[in-house]
């Protein structure tokens, strides 16, 4: 208990550094734009105290030339040290930064860990083997069904498959028999069997009406 306690104190202090970090950044970028305004301003007051030290010594007013060239080098002195000073802000600012990188990182890992273990907590090996055999079980009862819808019913159910396939073989036969090229001309051709068979009948038909026709003449 005591351990957890600690542990959220920690994080607590953590998040409030963060958390102020950002102020502290704006306020240094504040004060770096300060100082380099000041430089500028101090190099505009050196550059003019050359061009007055100048113009006296045209005028050979030596004493003044020399007491200008001294406020030159006294703007000199604090330019150098407003570069000091930018260059120590510009360390704090880069400091600060790369702290708040590593700590927005550690943040990021620290909350990514937390969801996969809540992620890993919320399930287990029992959950995902019953998933699985759920689905295997489903699997196998849709196969089962489009087997049921896939079976013969009501009239189609009563086909004889060898009459089928009889059937079809007289329709291959004759569509065999379609394709086969016809005999040339001049060339006799014997009578088929079927063709005799069909002719006997014929033959009968003719006595019998011949028969009938002289029985009415008489």
């Amino acid at each position: 208990m005591l351990k957890k306690l600690l542990s959220k104190t920690k994080s607590k202090k953590k998040k409030e550094a963060a958390s102020s970090s950002l102020p502290t950044l704006d306020r240094l970028h504040e004060t770096l734009e300060m100082l380099e305004k000041k430089e500028r301003f101090l190099q505009k007051k050196s550059s003019a105290e050359v061009e007055k030290a100048k113009d006296y010594a045209k005028a050979k007013n030596k004493n003044a030339a020399i007491q200008c060239l001294k406020k030159k080098k006294l703007y000199e002195t604090q330019i150098e040290q407003l570069s000091n000073f930018q260059l120590r802000v510009h360390d704090q600012i880069i400091m600060l930064e790369n702290a708040k990188a590593t700590t927005d990182t550690v943040d990021a890992l620290r909350s990514g860990s937390s969801a996969v273990k809540a992620i890993q907590q919320s399930l287990s090996i029992d959950d995902i083997e019953n998933a699985i055999e759920d689905a295997n079980e489903q699997t196998e009862n849709m196969k089962q069904i489009q087997e049921a819808l896939a079976t013969p019913f009501g009239a189609s159910a009563e086909f004889d498959e060898d009459e089928l396939e009889a059937e079809l073989e007289v329709l291959e036969e004759e569509e065999l028999e379609n394709e086969l090229p016809e005999p040339p001309q001049g060339v006799p051709v014997a009578p088929s069997a079927a063709a005799a068979k069909s002719s006997r009948p014929v033959a009968s038909d003719f006595a019998e009406l011949t028969k009938l026709q002289a029985e009415m003449a008489l």
